[in-house]
């Protein structure tokens, strides 16, 4: 895989999860802080 089309996944990848954390945020702030800064893991 050259570097091009590397840097084009990881920024496609990025952009989904900065959405995915938007939308979360949007729905319920408080749980979704209370998720992103809890120490336990599912």
């Amino acid at each position: 895989m050259n570097t091009d089309n590397l840097t084009r996944r990881l920024s496609a990848i990025l952009s989904a999860d900065v959405e995915g954390y938007s939308r979360l945020m949007r729905e319920n702030e408080e749980e979704t802080v209370r998720a992103m800064t809890s120490t336990e893991r599912p």
